[in-house]
């Protein structure tokens, strides 16, 4: 037997031993449900804090349920945007920072908050580095497009990722599904719910991924790179009185994974390196530069020689060392005439890692990343009961973060000397929020809403100069040669206090409409503002003049849409068009004083964009899905990075076209037995990964191809499949950080193909 077979036979023992606390449930298609109406189902939402239809919310939004999720075979964070559109995932170093229409973040930096808000379970995570831990046994996901202030807390400028997990039940129930691929990963994901007594019950779920296989070959080291490898749990436990319910979660998670490697080709000619007067190579200027191309070499020299984007060099891996664990306490109780809700969480993250920065045989820049975030949050609304006449949430939030960083950029192995960030940051946000719809006559309701914000950060530290570098876990310099910049030296003293007051207007109609074809049709318009609060530029700020003070980014929306259901409700079709005048919007910029980019204060964009989503019921086991969407982004501000204008550039990972498509068929093959398909694709046009639209950041427009075919008991009790993931064998950037200052492009590339199968089970 071989090895990876004995961990396969090892593992699945363990997992039926324990009745599938590491795995999940299977599929059940949503024709399966609507059999009994003969139409689309319903996906209830709670994107307005109560549950409603997501076809009664008069908001732009895409909605993935945890079953879609498992038809589409999606396993990581980074997956989700594949489905929806105008949303993509900016990848940065071990974080994941969601982009909606053109607003997201590009920053390296972790202490940033982004300006889309990530929440689960209704909880809100500060940092894109907590997201690692999160997907698994999840109920849905709610991706709400536009400023959520009015109903969220916090940082809700261009949109609000809200992932829900699966709650306890009142019977007994546990599932199970063991992933194996062609890349010797092994992932289990699962779940064991039940009542414990007449007004308890308990819900344990957990994954698990472990592969030995990365998809990236090191041919300095001899090993593999980008590979997977960590565990999380979650625990609930929850109980129901006649007017009061409580619901306490904890979650614990490690993540060891080693994640993707830099492909790191050069930009100067070969002769110009030599005679110490670099010269850009042309293959650098038309954006076609690979590390086999003989006419270009880093600014160091070096070439490494691959055409092969999957062949890595570098003399470190990406190794991540992670932790996180947290525990949410969620009180509801019946007022009679409205429901009180408080939501409060403790969530706690270590982010350790180590890069190689340059991708280089040598010992030249490596970084090692500790960032810690211990975050308290508190929310306690009250919100109305679904009244014909008045519907209304009233609340109150507030947030204590303690973040501390220990960056340490070193170079040639800590013998030159490098830079050193051990800063701490401490934020105290209150947030009060009103928000209505009023019905004025039976098909027209008014929506309108306001949120006051007061937002307190203060930042000590800054950035020294060290050489050497010290064993264990922190790594740090031996010797501090000085500072370079500190927080006490910057704008207003290392503190900042921003308050906002952001609001929404809008309107919903919904027509009395007499067809035989057209069964439900609403009709949407909203104007709202949004608020992300100031923060400081502090990562490697060196001089004291890239310690930046940063004040509040704002946005104004405006959007109109609709939202239809037709043909006996065998088909919905959504669409809406909106614009964005999105201002002082943080953006990384090149400075001829810092070895790295800075982040500063100047980007005003505009941006209109169109979206249609459509589902289709076929017949009774055949849906087709489909979304598009238009955007055009540019930025207004007369601003300029590394000598260039960015002037009406288009922001980072903003394609102009997006869109996704999908067949899911399930049918009998007898009486006991059916045949589940699907295939999902979805496309980015070109888009540039850099605030400086250079050839060398372009991306290509790409497709990625996913599909399944499975066998399944005919009530979904245990299904057995095998899956693919892009298909067509793409091979696309999903992170681009443009050095010619260092002659080099660093780049980091989506996953190659990939074979697997599944077994699964629920009882």
């Amino acid at each position: 037997m071989t090895a990876s077979s004995k961990r396969i036979s090892v593992f699945v023992r363990g997992l039926l031993a324990t009745s599938g606390l590491l795995a999940t449930a299977g599929p059940a298609l949503a024709q399966d449900q609507a059999e009994e109406t003969g139409g689309l189902s319903d996906i209830v939402v709670t994107a307005q804090k109560r549950s409603q239809s997501a076809q009664d919310v008069g908001i732009t939004m895409s909605v993935v349920t945890g079953d879609a999720l498992v038809r589409q075979n999606v396993q990581e964070v980074a997956e989700v945007a594949r489905a929806i559109p105008n949303v993509q995932i900016n990848y940065g170093l071990g974080q994941n920072a969601f982009n909606i229409r053109g607003i997201g973040v590009n920053e390296f930096a972790s202490n940033l908050d982004s300006p889309v808000a990530m929440h689960v379970d209704e909880v809100y995570l500060s940092k894109n580095f907590m997201s690692n831990l999160l997907l698994f046994d999840v109920d849905r996901v709610e991706a709400l497009k536009g400023p959520q202030g009015t109903l969220f807390g916090r940082n809700t400028t261009g949109g609000s990722m809200n992932f829900y997990t699966r709650k306890p039940t009142d019977t007994l129930s546990v599932g199970g599904t063991v992933n194996y691929d062609s890349y010797e990963t092994i992932r289990g994901e699962g779940y064991l719910s039940g009542p414990l007594s007449d007004t308890v019950s308990a819900r344990v779920s957990g994954m698990y991924v472990d592969q030995s296989q990365g998809f990236y070959k090191n041919v300095t080291t001899g090993r593999d790179e980008g590979y997977e490898k960590k565990f999380a749990l979650r625990g609930q436990i929850q109980w129901k009185g006649a007017d009061t319910s409580l619901l306490v979660s904890a979650t614990y998670g490690k993540d060891h994974s080693n994640l993707p490697p830099y492909y790191t080709p050069g930009v100067f000619t070969p002769e110009s390196v030599a005679a110490g007067a670099p010269v850009f190579c042309s293959a650098y200027l038309n954006g076609t530069v690979t590390g086999g191309s003989a006419g270009c070499v880093r600014g160091d020299g070096h070439y490494p020689g691959s055409s092969n984007p999957y062949i890595s060099h570098g003399n470190l891996t990406h190794q991540a060392h992670s932790k996180g664990y947290g525990v949410t306490a969620r009180l509801e109780h019946d007022l009679g005439w409205a429901t009180l809700t408080s939501i409060s969480s403790y969530q706690y993250y270590l982010r350790d890692s180590a890069e190689d920065s340059d991708g280089d045989p040598g010992p030249s820049i490596e970084t090692y990343y500790r960032n810690k975030i211990g975050q308290f949050t508190q929310e306690v609304r009250i919100a109305s009961k679904n009244n014909d006449i008045w519907n209304y949430v009233v609340g109150a939030f507030y947030e204590h973060d303690k973040f501390k960083n220990n960056d340490y950029l070193t170079i040639a192995g800590g013998a030159a000397p490098g830079l050193w960030s051990p800063f701490g940051q401490k934020l105290d946000a209150v947030a009060l929020f009103f928000h209505n719809e009023i019905k004025v006559a039976p098909t027209v309701s008014l929506i309108a809403g306001v949120r006051y914000s007061s937002e307190k950060l203060h930042l000590t530290g800054g950035t020294y100069a060290g050489t050497g570098v010290s064993s264990g876990e922190d790594q740090h310099p031996t010797t501090v040669l000085g500072p370079l910049s500190l927080a006490s030296l910057a704008e207003n003293g290392g503190r900042r206090h921003d308050e906002n007051v952001s609001f929404k207007m809008g309107v919903q109609w919904k027509p009395q409409i007499n067809s035989d074809f057209v069964d439900n049709l609403m009709i949407y318009g909203n104007v709202s503002t949004g608020f992300r609060s100031g923060a400081f530029n502090a990562e490697y700020a060196s001089p004291q003049s890239a310690l930046t003070s940063l004040k509040p980014e704002t946005l104004t929306a405006y959007e109109a849409g609709f939202k239809t259901e037709l043909g006996g409700r065998r088909v919905q079709l959504n669409g809406a068009m909106f614009r964005y005048d999105f201002r002082d919007g943080f953006i990384n910029v090149d400075s001829a004083a810092s070895p790295v980019p800075i982040t500063i204060n100047a980007a005003n964009i505009k941006t209109y964009g169109v979206e249609l989503d459509t589902r289709i019921l076929v017949t009774t086991g055949l849906e087709l899905t489909g979304s598009a969407g238009w955007l055009d982004s540019s930025i207004r501000s007369d601003i300029s990075a590394g000598g260039q204008s960015l002037k009406d550039n288009r922001p980072v990972n903003s394609p102009r076209w997006t869109a996704s498509g999908g067949v899911f068929y399930t049918h009998p093959i007898t009486d006991g037995l059916k045949l589940d398909l699907s295939l999902n694709a979805n496309y980015r046009s070109s888009q540039y990964m850099e605030a400086v639209n250079a050839p060398s950041n372009l991306e290509p427009g790409y497709w990625v191809v996913d599909g399944r075919v499975g066998i399944a008991e005919i009530d979904s009790r245990w299904t057995i499949s095998a899956w693919v993931k892009n298909l067509t064998k793409s091979q696309y950037r999903i992170y681009v950080n443009d050095l010619p200052a260092f002659g080099w492009v660093l780049n980091v590339y989506g996953p190659p193909r990939v074979f697997g199968a599944a077994v699964g089970f629920k009882m």
